[in-house]
């Protein structure tokens, strides 16, 4: 009876237990998510970074969209973790942009901002360049090699005062100096040895504390080239960049990019050259950066611009014995070409302020209506800086 009893309990027990188990609750309207309840925040970047080492970062965002859930703002390690995603999908600038807002969490991750002003100063986006690099100047005041960078970029967007006052702290240590001499002995050393690599790095050390020698930059030029380096070009821009009122710098870089094939840019680099010319250097001759300018347009298939340039080599030549009416009538005959109108305002500047005024807007119109077609405003590092006689 006991037994009986006790069997007749147990049975309750589990048919009451079974009721509530499966008994709803009523009051529970949300659906909870699995990924939340089980895991955290930190735990879903732990996934999401597992993700990306294992080659599937489209899924690394799943478990970041999660954690930004979790947490409405997140900390620079989940922007570092979208970018290296992004930049597994090869969506480099949407990496670039996460990397940026990483570096608004935290700004003292150098090696970072580093790799974002190298990365905007590769695109020809020096004023995004010089922001970062300012940054890490902000951060490491006394590096050189940043501090000429800033005074490289700096020029290039026309910020003359900033450039002079970088230049002018590099100049300022003058541990070098009585060893000036013997450094540029020991570059044409090797340059004469083909020592290539030997001369780029020794130029590379000691350019930051002769950041205006001219010696530096000419075997920086010679080494690279010798060595077939990637960073040749490199060398190009720097040398115009702070000897910016020569003309041979122009020339010598518009050369190389001929060699690329780049015509279009080496188009900018000899109209820099001729400018210099008009600008600096007007007793100087013209025809060497004439014929470059001339073999760039036969180059590019401008048949119009090619005759153009033929016929102000000879005015150029005959400028003193030119006449007003005549100069007009050539330049009315090719009057879209930018190298004439240029010539013009030199040639009226000294006669007629009046007519140099006209053509300087005939000159802006020209560029206005060419502005895509020849990327004035975005072509070559020196696309901000006015060409104004």
């Amino acid at each position: 009876m006991i037994l009986r009893s006790r069997r007749i309990w147990q049975f309750g027990v589990l048919v009451t237990s079974l009721f509530l188990v499966s008994r709803p609750n009523l009051a529970q309207t949300e659906v909870l998510n699995p990924v939340k309840v089980f895991y955290g925040y930190e735990d879903l970047l732990r996934m999401a970074e597992d993700k990306i080492v294992q080659e599937t970062p489209t899924k690394a965002f799943d478990f970041l969209i999660k954690a930004k859930e979790l947490n409405p703002d997140p900390d620079y390690r989940y922007y570092n973790l979208a970018a290296r995603a992004h930049m597994k999908l090869g969506q480099v600038f949407d990496g670039i942009h996460a990397y940026e807002e990483s570096i608004k969490k935290k700004k003292d991750q150098l090696d970072l901002v580093l790799y974002i002003a190298d990365f905007y100063e590769k695109e020809r986006k020096q004023k995004e360049a010089l922001f970062y690099t300012k940054l890490y100047l902000e951060q490491k005041p006394s590096a050189k090699y940043r501090l000429y960078t800033a005074a490289i970029l700096s020029r290039q967007l026309g910020l003359e005062s900033d450039y002079e006052s970088y230049i002018q702290i590099l100049e300022s240590d003058k541990t070098f100096v009585s060893e000036k001499d013997a450094l540029q002995t020991s570059l044409q050393k090797n340059i004469k040895s083909k020592k290539w690599k030997e001369a780029d790095d020794l130029s590379l050390r000691y350019l930051v504390y002769f950041p205006r020698e001219e010696g530096m930059y000419e075997t920086l030029i010679l080494a690279r080239r010798g060595r077939q380096s990637d960073l040749l070009e490199q060398a190009y821009q720097w040398t115009t960049t702070v000897f910016l009122n020569e003309t041979r710098y122009f020339t010598r870089y518009g050369v190389f990019l001929q060699e690329k094939q780049r015509y279009l840019e080496a188009l900018t680099l000899f109209r820099r050259g001729f400018y210099n010319l008009l600008k600096f250097f007007p007793d100087s001759d013209a025809g060497e950066i004439l014929f470059l300018i001339r073999q760039s347009y036969a180059n590019l298939g401008k048949d119009r611009d090619t005759l153009a340039i033929d016929s102000l080599v000879k005015d150029f030549k005959n400028q003193n014995k030119l006449t007003a009416t005549e100069l007009e009538n050539h330049q009315n005959t090719y009057r879209k070409n930018r190298e004439y109108l240029l010539f013009c305002i030199h040639w009226f500047s000294k006669r007629d302020t009046a007519k140099a005024n006209e053509y300087r807007q005939k000159l802006k119109d020209r560029d206005l209506e060419f502005e895509e077609s020849e990327f004035l405003r975005v072509m070559g590092v020196f696309s901000a800086l006015p060409q104004d006689l």
